[in-house]
């Protein structure tokens, strides 16, 4: 047994660095463990531009791979898992300090009351424990930390934030917005919101205090419990270089892993006082996997704008508006649209000289469109698939469903009639859903609830059967929104360690 912390944190990626920041500065002594290393910008690429389809099958397909990103994802043949054949499931990972942080775009965008709250709306699923007032300071907490650059915009389904002042938009945004609006009243276009710190920023504040250790190269692979099953006391794992299982233990232990690693440990976690996974008396452990849709969209080129001057650099917002401002679809829940604007490319502007004046650049449009909760989609283990440290390995079954193609194809029909009336040139169109994962906004399957018969987790991600056990990443969420979630599962963890600190201080006991 190694030496007791006051707490653990499984997992250093967004949330894992924001819980080890904040729990670290008020004092307690944590324990991170992280099943990867520091990441090497000086490792050689030329075995990954070789081997990607031999070793990272799954992990090429995602769109930040390249041969110099290819290190900071994981090697599919060490870390397996398995899917049905006929639904396909893209899980990209990352096992590094600062987990995927490092290939993250840094959108930090709030979610609203539309979001938290839309099964009151529509019937489908369940509300959040809690609402957008009850995040709205930990929203800003985390926005102000992480320098998040953006532009009030007063929408209710976009929550404002702090921001800091943007880059003044480029002419050919400030066409697109204007061309959108006016021809649309219902649908707004902002400035993307934009995290401006670095990925390790959080680790770093948390090694400053003098109360973090870091356990690099340490698989997390069960939760353990005491006699009885109501505490959790110590996280085994297997230590990478040597094959070695160690535990660590400590008074209260958060599961930042990812949504669906903190599930997977939840369930090889299983004991005689839990037979079915580790706080699953609810029975919905590993239930109502969602992503976002993603792979929809269209792209071409902008047109030189008249008055000449820089062209284009950033990313516009078009956030949902179906089901919001225009009410009148056959679908439910709603989706937004990241147009991207980026340089001229000469060898695609060569081949349309005739038809588009060069000189404007290339855009995309790329839609991000809500996954209904469903009991179907799920996690499992299989004990008789292990990974190349003998945990057993997750199974994933997740699919489409009716919803999500008909948004699918309205997702491509407004794209297109947004470029359009913009003056843009559609010469890309895509039309068919990339698998679910794609996006690598992976959620729910730990989601937290108001009632215990139905949820995982309480409204301070608490489990219900282990009160010192906290679940603060993708895997709480109730239902997934349009939003890039890294902003909200931050802010989650933060209002989730206020919450651990003052029982702490309180009673140091949670189940006193």
């Amino acid at each position: 047994m190694d030496r007791s912390y006051d707490a653990i944190v499984v997992g250093s990626g967004a949330t894992g660095g924001w819980a080890a920041k904040q729990l670290t500065e008020s004092g307690l002594r944590v324990a991170l463990l992280e099943a990867g290393q520091s990441p090497s910008p000086d490792q050689d690429t030329t075995d990954a531009r070789a081997g990607a389809s031999e070793r990272q099958p799954i992990q090429s397909q995602c769109y930040a791979y390249t041969p110099e990103t290819s290190h900071l994802f994981v090697d599919d043949l060490d870390n397996p898992y398995s899917c049905p054949e006929d639904a396909p499931f893209n899980w990209i990972r990352g096992r590094q300090i600062g987990g995927r942080l490092h290939t993250w775009a840094g959108m930090s965008v709030r979610m609203s009351d539309y979001q938290f709250k839309a099964a009151s709306n529509d019937g489908i699923g369940e509300d959040w424990p809690i609402s957008h007032a009850d995040l709205a300071p930990y929203y800003g907490l985390v926005e102000r930390y992480l320098k998040v650059s953006g532009t009030r915009a007063r929408l209710p389904q976009l929550p404002d934030g702090l921001f800091l002042e943007p880059q003044p938009p480029s002419a050919a945004e400030q066409g697109f917005k204007s061309a959108v609006e006016r021809r649309w009243p219902t649908r707004a276009v902002t400035t993307g919101r934009l995290a401006q710190i670095p990925a390790d920023a959080t680790l770093a504040a948390a090694q400053r205090t003098g109360r973090l250790t870091l356990f690099p190269n340490s698989v997390a692979s069960r939760v353990l419990t005491d006699t009885g099953g109501y505490r959790a006391r110590a996280v085994a794992f297997v230590d990478r270089p040597t094959g070695h299982e160690r535990e660590v233990d400590a008074g209260v232990i958060f599961l930042c892993a990812s949504t669906i690693e903190s599930t997977r440990l939840l369930l090889n976690s299983a004991s005689s006082d839990h037979p079915t996974g580790l706080g699953n008396s609810c029975g919905v452990l590993g239930h109502f996997l969602m992503d976002h849709t993603f792979g929809v969209g269209v792209g071409g080129v902008v047109p030189r704008a008249s008055g000449g001057g820089p062209r284009l650099f950033g990313d516009c917002i078009t956030p949902a508006f179906r089901n919001i401002t225009e009410p009148e679809v056959e679908f439910i829940r709603g989706y937004g649209i990241q147009t991207h604007l980026r340089p001229a490319e000469r060898r695609r502007l060569h081949r349309l000289r005739r038809r588009v004046r060069p000189g404007g650049g290339r855009f995309w449009m790329q839609s991000f469109g809500e996954v209904l909760p469903r009991f179907e989609n799920h996690i499992s283990v299989d004990p008789d698939a292990v990974d190349a440290w003998g945990i057993p390995a997750a199974r994933i079954e997740c699919r489409y469903g009716e919803n999500e193609l008909q948004m699918a194809a309205d997702q491509l029909h407004c794209s297109t009639e947004m470029a359009e009336a913009a003056g843009f040139h559609v010469d890309e169109s895509h039309q068919a859903l990339a698998p679910p994962g794609s996006s690598v906004h992976e959620l729910g399957t730990a989601r937290m609830g108001s009632d215990r018969s139905s949820s995982v987790l309480n409204r301070h991600n608490q489990s219900w059967d282990v009160p010192n056990l906290f679940v603060t990443d993708g895997s709480c969420f109730t239902s997934s929104g349009f939003q890039n979630p890294t902003l909200t599962m931050m802010a989650i963890t933060a209002r989730a360690c206020d919450f651990a600190i003052e029982q702490l201080r309180a009673a140091s006991d949670f189940g006193a």
